[in-house]
């Protein structure tokens, strides 16, 4: 009877097993993104200084001019023969498109989670074969070995 409860024992330490867990593994990815980047260019503008008079005749003359213009701008005057002054400005898009390369850094890190352990040949067969039919073959065989020995111990 207590070597029944010393199996009883062995197979409760036995099968108190911890939980394994992966590894964790951390590693660093780095990309190099090329993207267009919006610029803003500063205001331009432009200054028309001009004196008009009339001449004996009644139309108008130019009698000076001033133009300043900013490096992106562009002013164009006329003055027709009926005396209308014609002004025409152009200038540049005040928004440049760059390119541009951003390194974008990450770091990835794995969550430990815990594995499943591969079963032993023992736990694959009781599986298998299921708890109550493995107990019932092991109960007739130590019966077959129990009338065995009885018999050849009755001669």
């Amino acid at each position: 009877m207590k070597w029944i409860y010393y199996f009883l024992l062995i197979s409760a330490l036995c099968s108190c097993r911890s939980v394994k867990y992966v590894p964790i593994e951390s590693s660093t990815d780095s990309i190099v993104v090329e993207k267009l980047v919006e610029v803003q260019l500063p205001p331009d503008s432009s200054t028309i200084r001009a004196l008009l008079e009339c001449d004996e005749n009644g139309r108008v003359v130019l009698s000076w001019l001033d133009i300043a213009n900013s490096k992106n701008a562009q002013a164009q005057l006329t003055i027709d023969s009926l005396g209308n002054l014609l002004a025409k400005m152009q200038t540049k898009p005040d928004t440049v498109y760059l390119p541009s390369k951003e390194v974008v850094v990450s770091k990835k890190e794995k969550v430990p989670y815990p594995v499943e352990k591969e079963l032993t040949r023992w736990q694959q067969m009781k599986l298998e074969l299921g708890g109550w039919a493995f107990g019932i073959i092991i109960a007739f065989s130590l019966i077959i070995v129990g009338l065995i020995v009885y018999k050849s111990r009755k001669k």
